[in-house]
């Protein structure tokens, strides 16, 4: 399947339970407004209750992308 034929994210999915680890480029989106995948960032919160260990990991993820 080629990238431009993807489905869309679809982390709103109440009938799908797996909550997965963003790609690069949704983690630099998340980063700046988390409210783009609540249930991400309600997983993330419940493992990493600290903010700044929520955005230190958010920007690992997008700096990946670079490496």
């Amino acid at each position: 399947m080629q990238p431009s034929q993807r489905p869309p994210h679809e982390s709103y999915d109440a009938t799908n339970p797996m909550t997965r680890i963003p790609r690069a480029a949704q983690a630099r989106l998340l980063l700046h407004r988390p409210e783009a995948d609540p249930q991400f960032m309600e997983a993330l919160s419940e493992t990493l209750p600290d903010e700044t260990a929520r955005l230190a990991y958010l920007n690992h993820l997008a700096w990946q992308v670079r490496s």
